[in-house]
């Protein structure tokens, strides 16, 4: 039986110009001062990814050593195990991993990318939740065993969460709603309709200028 996926990263929070995965907002930035009555979560959009994707270092370690790796493999990744297997799945967190801390460019992630962390995000905030004070110490000490507001930490991120719509659901839109912003993500047909991503699909793409204003906002 696998045990748990959090265990305690051994990175820091790198310097502004050096590891750069494209969210909604720059997650890179210093946190900007916000409206008392809606005061800003104090876990890190930073620390929450970085201890989430080093967590899942050990969870494809125990995989590998599984016999029912498919059954293990959708019990914690519920969305992105039905377009990748094992090895697909794998190669994704490590290139996501990578993006956050070891690059000097920005990367923009596909539909792909994004419902991985999706589920990778969500496993870890169950663990978070359903843990004894002590454990929800351990794991995020600056929230004080608060809970963690998971939908609001997405609304903040994500640029969009469309690719947790299912085919049937997609292909009853109309066009004219298929050209909404949401669901102008590369690669999310493939996420909705489970199609196997192709290598060029699991890598994550260079951004030739800056995406941010100055307020760290998304401007692509």
């Amino acid at each position: 039986m696998l045990v748990s996926k959090y265990i305690k990263p051994m990175f820091t929070h790198p310097l502004i110009d050096n590891a750069m995965l494209i969210f909604k907002k720059n997650i890179y930035a210093p946190q900007q001062e916000s409206h008392p009555e809606n005061p800003p979560i104090p876990l890190s959009h930073y620390d929450f990814l970085l201890n989430a994707l080093v967590s899942d270092r050990r969870v494809f370690i125990g995989l590998a050593q599984e016999e029912e790796q498919q059954d293990h493999l959708q019990k914690l990744f519920p969305h992105a195990s039905r377009f990748g297997g094992v090895q697909t799945l794998n190669a994704i967190s490590k290139n996501l991993l990578e993006g956050l801390v070891t690059t000097n460019t920005w990367l923009h992630m596909n539909a792909y990318h994004l419902c991985y962390l999706f589920d990778t995000l969500y496993g870890m905030i169950e663990e978070y939740s359903y843990g004894d004070f002590d454990q929800r110490m351990e794991m995020f000490p600056e929230m004080d065993g608060e809970i963690i507001d998971f939908d609001r930490f997405l609304e903040e991120t994500f640029i969009s969460t469309a690719f947790l719509i299912s085919p049937e659901g997609f292909n009853a839109l109309s066009p004219e709603e298929k050209e909404s912003p949401l669901f102008q993500i590369p690669c999310l047909f493939g996420v909705i309709n489970k199609l196997i991503p192709t290598p060029n699909e699991i890598r994550l793409l260079p951004c030739e200028k800056d995406p941010y204003d100055t307020t760290g906002q998304l401007t692509l």
